[in-house]
């Protein structure tokens, strides 16, 4: 549904848009105007402007001529007269959409309006695709022979043919829940629509509220205009929902309304917005335990559960751990320029004998830095070591000693962010991986802790 803007005079014509538009959905505000339209424009946003050109004060040529000086990228469709055809191709020159000519036809008018809409769905997918890199370790790219992988790949293959079926992925931190959503969703007809994802612990309740439905101008302090939420983006595509077990109850209630009637409300909103998801979660938590506890909703646990798989810890995954190693090795190599031929036999040891307590993403971040580092042909123990005592937290467990006066977690938390930064020569990117969190996470905890360069 979009937000439609009326510029004119003549009140029959914002009327006439209201009673076509209104019912299917869409929003629509009007003013009289150009001046009026520019301070409105300055405070909200707007999908698309249908601009008469005849306006008292400023006209409707200088008012496409104010929206170029101002860089407004917002689709307008002037209104004219027959009398006026060599005005509206002006107004084409300046960079109007379309026009439509008086008396209006409303066919031609919900067909303008339905193609405006479906485009800039389009570009705004495609400008979150660009902003969203695809993890080479996603679909096609999940590494593993041992026998509970072969039961997760043939899950993957089951559930992916039904668009609809709710997902719930369980396991351990760093398993790879993120990326079977990945493959469920490239392998399932919505595979060329979006796949948008937001992690619930690395927001605060308000912060992930605002990013699931966006939120109205106005609706609190710093809400100056519009803004449409991940949800809106991933419509026709799939939303996955990283660690749901830490979401609130309010947000889950809601949630569950996504998941049953497939709408929401924006923050500050009235209007019901309309999307077609499939939702997918995962959870590293206990979540009957949970329920139990009272902080998570059980009919919303049923609404998520319809297909659940719990994905193997990598202790449990016999084989797999010198694959997968090797498949990183790979990786690194091409991403930072080096030709290490291999895995020394006694690093190969040490990684059979290690318990994986981080899993994948562990010994994804290890190989990682031992690339990083080496300078053979060959990776060894040698700069596992050297690693170690570089930075702390190389096997998932810190090793700090807990003073007999108690300890701040904050303050440990912080220190551990500004060592990861200082290792990372600032690279936020870099950073975040050092400390197993998204970068979204992490500059958000940068903040909270007011760390500068």
């Amino acid at each position: 549904m979009a937000s439609i803007f009326i510029v004119d005079d003549d009140k029959q014509i914002p009327s006439l848009f209201e009673d076509v538009l209104s019912p299917l959905g869409h929003e629509v505000t009007a003013k009289s105007t150009a001046e009026e339209a520019i301070e409105y424009l300055n405070e909200d946003e707007t999908d698309l402007i249908f601009l008469d050109l005849k306006l008292p004060g400023m006209d409707g040529i200088s008012f496409l001529q104010k929206l170029n000086r101002l860089q407004y990228k917002i689709p307008v469709v002037v209104i004219t007269g027959y009398a006026n055809i060599d005005t509206a191709v002006q107004a084409m020159k300046l960079g109007a959409y379309d026009y439509i000519r008086k008396p209006l036809n409303l066919d031609e008018i919900l067909i303008i309006v339905n193609k405006i809409v479906e485009e800039r769905q389009k570009d705004e997918q495609l400008a979150y695709f660009q902003k969203q890199k695809d993890d080479i370790f996603g679909f096609g790219n999940i590494v593993g022979s041992s026998k509970p992988m072969q039961g997760v790949f043939r899950f993957i293959q089951q559930v992916a043919h039904s668009p609809k079926t709710t997902v719930l992925i369980r396991g351990e931190t760093g398993t790879g829940k993120e990326l079977v959503a990945r493959a469920i969703h490239h392998l399932s007809d919505r595979s060329d629509k979006p796949f948008v994802e937001i992690n619930c612990s690395a927001f605060q309740e308000t912060l992930l509220e605002a990013e699931l439905f966006g939120y109205e101008a106005g609706a609190f302090t710093g809400a100056n205009k519009r803004k449409k939420g991940l949800l809106e983006l991933a419509d026709h595509g799939s939303f996955f929902l990283d660690e749901i077990g830490d979401m609130s109850s309010g947000l889950q209630a809601k949630i569950l309304k996504v998941i049953e009637k497939q709408t929401f409300r924006r923050v500050g909103g009235t209007r019901e917005i309309l999307v077609d998801v499939r939702i997918i979660s995962a959870s590293s938590r206990d979540i009957e335990k949970c329920i139990t506890d009272g902080t998570f909703r059980e009919d919303l646990y049923y609404r998520i559960n319809v297909a659940t798989i719990t994905l193997p810890p990598l202790r449990e995954r016999e084989g797999d751990v010198v694959v997968l190693a090797e498949h990183f090795l790979k990786f690194y190599n091409a991403e930072f320029k080096k030709n290490i031929k291999g895995i020394s036999p006694q690093l190969k040891t040490l990684l059979w004998g290690h318990s994986w307590p981080g899993n994948v993403r562990e010994l994804k971040n290890l190989i990682e830095r031992a690339v990083l580092f080496e300078d053979t042909d060959l990776l060894t123990c040698n700069n596992i070591t050297m690693i170690e005592n570089q930075f702390n937290l190389l096997r998932g467990t810190a090793q700090i000693t807990i003073p007999s006066g108690g300890i701040i977690l904050d303050d440990v938390e912080r220190s551990l962010i500004e060592e990861a930064l200082k290792i990372s020569k600032y690279n936020q990117t870099r950073a975040a991986k050092l400390l197993n969190i998204s970068r979204e996470t992490l500059k958000y905890r940068i903040k909270k802790f007011h760390i500068s360069h």
